[in-house]
């Protein structure tokens, strides 16, 4: 008797335990809803990250004009990285106006946002990729978003040597997927062999290592590993990027093109007036504009009322690292994920001299993730919309995972005890469908209407009647929600908004710095466009799912 007492005292209190786990987990759920729906413009005062000490371009932290611009071509609010992808693409395209005015505005320090925030990788996993793409659109729509994606790389590292943005680390990288779940193993193998079977020439240089031979040759402890995945990638400084963008657009188009720093874009209305019918409300005053562009990333719920519930952040944690005394120089030229059951890390090591005893700059291991370790299970990271607070549990465990999964033959001792030089928070933009949003915005998501005026979109014509370029009527643009893909998917998304705003995205173009060869839409997927239609069928619920 006292054996089924015991029995169903255990299957009591587990089954308690469980419906406790639910409750949790529901309250988790109920609590980011309200917050996705609540958007918060950019606070103040964030946690500084790795990337922004030391900038190369010190004048351009706080850049501002003496007076704010009456008026503007095109404002693009943002400074990251998709809004100076926007705007080199608008300033040096052939097809530009003369004298187009651009005007980027930013709420805090420049490239203070995602970008000056993240892991610094150019990476994605094309056999994982591919089977999500195609278990949702199918082989062909599959292809076609795996061919974008694949594009970022060999685009940003031509990109970087042309313009000899040598500080800005644009590199190629050897990147390796540590497998610490068996059955998440076996699930990426069979992915891998999907890839294989649909895009060989894609598969060519994804490796499969069983868990011996792969910690072996790479480094990692067989205690924690069921294997290993091999592929190409990339990594850079992503804020001296941008910042590098920034600098050259603003020596080569003096009159034409500013940065304003500490000017939120409080309000964007409507006035009458045909040529420029938006008004951008600053805290510096208003903005004139014809196309107004919203590359705020996970802020654009802010002024795009639309899209609130649709769009929202997801607080992610980084960390710049020492390696341990036996961790191996890899001169810049590899990077890491650490893969389990319900979540994963990212890590690269920058080019130079590791950290020993002395603190100086090179070799350090940037180290972010770790979101499914919070007290909510990555839920509670959900709707945080400010990039000044951290969670202890998440810091706790970035700064244990390296010495774990590549053990103490490959670790070490920490040098001078301090492992963590740097850590610090950002906000993700993800969309309820896991897609960013790229394109003009329907009136219906903003609630300003400037069809009224009665613009067309034909081609302006000069007093000799020879056709001059074609002026797509003035509008809205959104480019945004890269779900922490960013340095993949947000330069070539910039650069498609670009090509919109100008009307010519029916013209071939060659191949140039930032712009591959073709039509918009040879490159650019269907499912990115945002459409008010997609909007309202995607649901957040949908996205935890996928996630």
């Amino acid at each position: 008797m006292g054996c089924i007492l015991s029995r169903v005292r255990t299957i009591y209190f587990s089954v308690r335990i469980l419906l406790g786990i639910m409750e949790e987990v529901r309250a988790d759920l109920n609590a980011a809803r309200i917050r996705i729906l609540r958007p918060s413009w950019p606070i103040p005062n964030p946690s500084i990250s790795f990337w922004q000490q030391n900038p190369i371009y010190p004048e351009l932290v706080n850049a501002q004009s003496a007076t704010l611009p009456e008026s503007a071509d095109v404002v693009i609010i943002g400074s990251g990285i998709s809004g100076a992808s926007i705007a080199h693409t608008i300033l040096t395209s052939p097809r530009s106006e003369k004298d187009v005015r651009v005007v980027v505005l930013e709420a805090r320090e420049i490239c203070s946002g995602a970008t000056g925030r993240n892991g610094g990788h150019i990476k994605f996993p094309p056999y994982a990729v591919y089977a999500g793409y195609r278990g949702r659109f199918g082989v062909e729509r599959a292809k076609k978003l795996l061919a974008f994606e694949r594009r970022a790389l060999p685009l940003l590292v031509d990109f970087a040597q042309k313009k000899r943005f040598t500080h800005a680390e644009v590199r190629e990288v050897e990147t390796i997927d540590i497998f610490t779940d068996e059955a998440m193993w076996k699930k990426a193998k069979d992915m891998v062999h999907l890839l294989r079977q649909d895009l060989p020439h894609v598969a060519e240089g994804v490796e499969i290592h069983e868990a011996d031979a792969g910690c072996k040759k790479f480094g990692v402890s067989k205690e924690h590993c069921f294997g290993i995945i091999s592929y190409q990638a990339g990594a850079l400084w992503p804020y001296r990027l941008v910042t590098s963008i920034y600098a050259t657009l603003l020596s080569t188009f003096t009159s034409t093109f500013s940065v304003e720093t500490k000017t939120p874009a409080l309000e964007v209305r409507t006035q009458n007036d045909k040529e420029k019918p938006f008004l951008v409300c600053t805290s510096r005053g208003e903005i004139a504009a014809r196309h107004v562009v919203h590359a705020t990333d996970a802020f654009a719920p802010t002024l795009v009322p639309g899209i609130r519930g649709k769009l929202f952040p997801i607080r992610g944690h980084m960390t710049a690292q020492r390696p341990g005394h036996r961790f191996p120089d890899h001169g810049g030229s590899r990077s890491w994920s650490i893969i389990s059951r319900k979540g994963y890390e990212y890590i690269s090591q920058r080019p130079g001299k590791p950290y020993r005893s002395v603190p100086e700059m090179g070799g350090e291991l940037m180290v972010g993730g770790g979101a499914v370790q919070s007290p909510g299970r990555g839920i509670d990271e959900c709707g945080v919309w400010r990039d000044d607070q951290s969670c202890s549990t998440i810091g706790a465990y970035l700064e244990g995972i390296l010495p774990t999964i590549f053990g103490k033959d490959h670790w070490g001792d920490d040098v001078d005890g301090s492992r963590t030089k740097q850590a610090w928070v950002g906000c993700m933009g993800f969309t309820a469908d896991a897609l960013p949003y790229v394109g003009k915005l329907e009136p219906a998501l903003t609630g300003r209407d400037v069809d009224r005026l009665g613009w067309t979109s034909d081609s302006d014509h000069g007093g000799d009647g020879n056709e001059r370029i074609r002026r797509p009527p003035p509008a809205e643009w959104i480019c945004a929600g890269f779900g922490g893909e960013g340095m993949v998917l947000a330069w070539l998304s910039g650069a498609a908004v670009a090509l919109m705003i100008l009307g010519v995205e029916d013209e071939h173009f060659q191949a140039s710095p930032g712009l591959p060869e073709g039509k918009l839409m040879d490159w650019l997927p269907e499912e990115f466009i945002c459409l008010k239609s997609r909007v309202d069928r995607s649901d957040v619920v949908g996205l935890f799912e996928l996630l």
